[in-house]
């Protein structure tokens, strides 16, 4: 009870998460308002926004006021305005600072999680679901049928996961998130087709399953109703291994340029983008590289705790 209500507290978590993305972001995460004044600042800096009567806005990144005017520095130019032209201004702190275009980090960050996630978890049901269907009927029927499937599946193993999908994702020239997760689900059935098989063919030769052939029950319901479900249970922990395993995947993708690609932020192209200036903006890809682990050392733990409390 205390493991489900762990995973339940996660699930709701990851949901919540997922829907409230958009609106918890404290700034854009696609467009900078000043790419020139506001790019490259380091963590916990402070810009600020000054909004005139016209409506015009600048952004500086300090000021002063003295004898009537704003005296403002920019970044690469300084100036100043009388005091009675300005409506407002507003502090703007980037906790984890900005890019190459001046777009906060923090807010690409938690936007970007949002399509690493999707594309994990929908991959992973669908891959599931694909997997489920090719063991069923491998399973159910066996003979030529079931050689016929698991030998498909063997080639589908025989290739490197990763060096597929690139061959594959590389005749595609505009990459989108559908056709990514397509693509991922795809590739990641297999393991599960194969253990869903073999879990078929040991719960046909139980006791219970040869009782309710011995009092006529049709063969069909009694693969849908009573080995279906059983057979799919222990494939369940694989799950969160696979949302990881294939959030890892889009991450090495859009590392290498075939992922979701800019300005549509993921954690994936995220490094990818810091590599290119690292030295000079070493605090880019922290926060992704931090989260892409904490990510699939949780989809790691709700594995192991779920097969743990099935033993």
């Amino acid at each position: 009870m205390k493991t489900q209500r762990k995973i339940l507290a996660i699930a709701i978590s990851i949901i919540l998460y997922l829907s409230f993305a958009d609106i918890i972001i404290p700034f854009d995460p696609i467009a900078s308002p000043d790419k020139q004044n506001l790019s490259n600042l380091p963590p916990f800096s402070k810009a600020y926004e000054l909004t005139f009567e016209t409506g015009e806005k600048i952004f500086v990144l300090n000021y002063r006021i003295y004898d009537g005017f704003i005296y403002y520095d920019q970044k690469f130019s300084s100036g100043k305005i009388e005091i009675k032209k300005l409506k407002k201004i507003k502090t703007l702190l980037f906790i984890f600072g900005t890019d190459n275009l001046g777009r906060d980090v923090l807010s690409r960050t938690i936007y970007g999680g949002k399509f690493s996630l999707i594309i994990g978890i929908l991959s992973s049901l669908f891959a599931f679901l694909m997997g489920t269907f090719v063991g069923t009927i491998s399973g159910y029927f066996g003979g030529i049928i079931d050689k016929i499937l698991m030998r498909a599946t063997d080639v589908f193993l025989a290739f490197p996961k990763l060096f597929l999908i690139l061959v594959i994702v590389a005749f595609i020239p505009n990459q989108t998130i559908f056709s990514l997760i397509l693509i991922l689900s795809l590739l990641n059935w297999m393991s599960i087709a194969r253990f869903v098989r073999a879990e078929f063919l040991r719960l046909k030769e139980m006791e219970f399953i040869l009782a309710l052939e011995s009092i006529g029950l049709p063969g069909l319901r009694i693969a849908m109703k009573h080995i279906l479900p059983n057979a799919i249970a222990p494939a369940l922990i694989n799950i969160p291994l696979m949302v990881g395993d294939i959030i890892l995947t889009e991450s090495i993708l859009s590392f290498l340029g075939f992922g979701i690609q800019p300005p549509t932020p993921t954690w994936g192209n995220m490094i990818s983008e810091a590599e290119k200036s690292l030295i000079s903006t070493w605090w880019l890809p922290i926060l992704p590289g931090i989260l892409i682990s904490g990510t699939v050392l949780i989809m790691n733990w709700i594995s192991d705790i779920t097969f743990e409390s099935r033993t």
